[in-house]
């Protein structure tokens, strides 16, 4: 009788522990996972070392251990796209809209009228660009609207590109530490511009002209390089930098570290937007990095190019450690990154080689479109996975949304009218409930022009099973080009030049989509400059006839 009443209480202090311990975790998994975003300034697709992303076509030059491991730690995306630059990219990422929205219509950096570099001017261009906008709309509900309606609290510290500079007005940032990306400060009444790094100012002091992140801004000292630079030495001699200014990568890293241990403990979850201005171009790495590539014989805007990389891969150490250790103490009991989503992403492809992709940012090719993608959220998102599933930043509001547990059709605007997205959620991708999502096309519309870059166009991407293929209509030449990106990821063969009976199916049919896509969105196409009337969208059926 004893053991059998003994039994009973190790069975019922069993079950009460397993309900406690179920209970507990309930209880833990109350609170919302928090966001941290990286978004990289034009790195591109195979800029990093890790294969994971780029289908084994990791650098040989550049290092990146940190997201290296991150990647395997998540789930990687080959197929992840952006826009053509930062300034469309950002404003379909933050709106969730392609820029024919209502709320967006930002196609181009600055914009759709850039002149060709190498002539000076638009000699015998036929058609007048569409006037677009700079930034997007403050009157819709953006992806810090989406997520404060969830109990975030919303932080952007970078590059505010696609939103107003200052950001002022209501676009759902409690924190908007924005920062231009080129610096200017007067010293001794002369207005001086830095590339990254930090000026002694006449009026400021040491400035990166934000008031957030200048209180970062001070040249670094030992204490600095010896607690927070030596633990990512990498054969170079951080003790060279003592004295010099400090690189704006830098400060963006460690206002985001105070700010992840400021908020790891509230009770409230939050959403750090980390839009870093590295790696980018006219480029001033950190110095130790710099001479560490330079000894090793690269060119020197390359060797700053290698350098502003690995800088960029150390702070997000740096922001990952800050997840994994708040208080700072070494003690990891903490921790907050089993409860957090991360993701590293870059704005446009790269401005160096992509090989094996064509073109380079700017261009609708693949090499100006396709970036690293990497999300990790431990327990949900299954370790060292990769997905061949295209995305592209329309698509990550909605996917917030269904991640946080919103049901994005109950949102209404001020007006009681309801908000539009052209995203679809890739949140069950990321779970491994789903291998695809169902929308089959991806749209890019270019009304103008860019340089030698681009000229109006309009493409569609289609996947057919589980290859992609890419259509291109030219609007001044009313040409067509098609590649299937899958088998073809060079963009090396025109298949309208001698094309199956099945491609010109294929083709047809991304023609019609293409069509329904412009009249549905009312695209804009700019007007002819010898009459001024508007540029017609490709006709029904016009892929199969203007080769004839």
């Amino acid at each position: 009788m004893n053991k059998y009443i003994a039994c009973i209480l190790s069975l019922s202090f069993f079950l009460f522990s397993c309900k406690t311990t179920s209970l507990e975790k309930n209880k833990t998994s109350e609170k919302k996972p928090n966001i941290v975003f990286v978004f990289a300034d034009d790195l591109g697709w195979t800029d990093l070392t890790t294969g994971n992303t780029n289908k084994n076509n990791g650098s040989k030059i550049f290092e990146t251990p940190v997201i290296d491991k991150l990647a395997s730690q998540g789930m990687s995306f080959t197929n992840a796209y952006t826009n053509q630059n930062c300034a469309p990219s950002r404003a379909a990422l933050i709106s969730g809209q392609y820029a024919t929205g209502t709320n967006n219509q930002v196609y181009n950096v600055g914009s759709l009228k850039r002149q060709d570099k190498r002539t000076k001017g638009f000699p015998n261009v036929l058609i007048e660009p569409f006037k677009q906008k700079k930034v997007i709309a403050e009157d819709g509900i953006n992806i810090f609207d989406v997520l404060k309606t969830q109990g975030y609290q919303t932080a952007l510290v970078g590059k505010s590109h696609g939103t107003p500079h200052p950001l002022k007005g209501d676009f759902g940032i409690d924190l908007p530490a924005d920062i231009h990306h080129i610096i200017a400060a007067p010293i001794k009444g002369v207005r001086t511009k830095s590339f990254y790094l930090a000026l002694n100012s006449d009026k400021k002091g040491w400035t990166f002209n934000s008031e957030f992140v200048d209180k970062y801004a001070n040249p670094y000292d030992d204490e600095y390089i010896n607690t927070i630079l030596k633990p990512y030495q990498s054969q170079g001699d951080v003790a060279i930098l003592k004295g010099t200014p400090k690189h704006l990568t830098d400060a963006i890293g460690d206002f985001s570290v105070d700010y992840i241990r400021e908020k790891a403990n509230g009770d409230r979850p939050f959403f750090l937007y980390i839009p870093f201005h590295a790696v980018h171009s006219d480029v001033t790495g950190r110095r130790d990095l710099t001479k560490k590539y330079l000894k090793r014989g690269l060119k020197p805007r390359i060797a700053e190019y290698a350098s502003m990389i690995e800088l960029l891969d150390q702070n997000v150490g740096k922001i990952n450690n800050a997840l994994k250790d708040p208080n700072g103490d070494g003690n990891t009991k903490d921790d907050i990154s089993e409860n957090t989503i991360f993701i590293f992403y870059s704005d446009n492809g790269g401005l160096f080689k992509n090989t094996p992709l064509k073109g380079r940012k700017g261009n609708l090719t693949e090499g100006g479109i396709r970036v690293p993608l990497i999300f990790r959220y431990p327990n949900m998102i299954a370790k060292n996975t990769i997905t061949n599933q295209a995305v592209h930043c329309i698509d990550f509001l909605p996917t917030f949304a269904e991640l946080v547990g919103l049901d994005l059709a109950r949102l209404k605007k001020k007006d009681g009218s309801k908000p539009k997205y052209d995203g679809a959620s890739f949140a069950k991708i990321l779970t491994g409930k789903e291998k695809r999502i169902s929308r089959e096309n991806l749209f890019w519309h270019l009304p103008g022009y860019m340089d030698e870059r681009f000229s109006p166009s309009t493409l569609i991407q289609k996947r057919i099973e589980n290859e992609y293929y890419k259509l291109f209509y030219f609007y001044e030449t009313d040409e067509f080009e098609m590649y299937n990106i899958t088998k073809d990821i060079s963009e090396k063969r025109n298949i309208l030049e001698n094309p199956s009976s099945l491609e010109m199916e294929i083709a047809l049919q991304m023609n019609a989509d293409m069509l329904d896509w412009l009249k549905t969105n009312s695209a804009p196409t700019g007007t002819w400059i010898k009459n001024g009337q508007k540029v017609p969208y490709p006709k029904a059926n016009d892929v199969q006839n203007y080769r004839q």
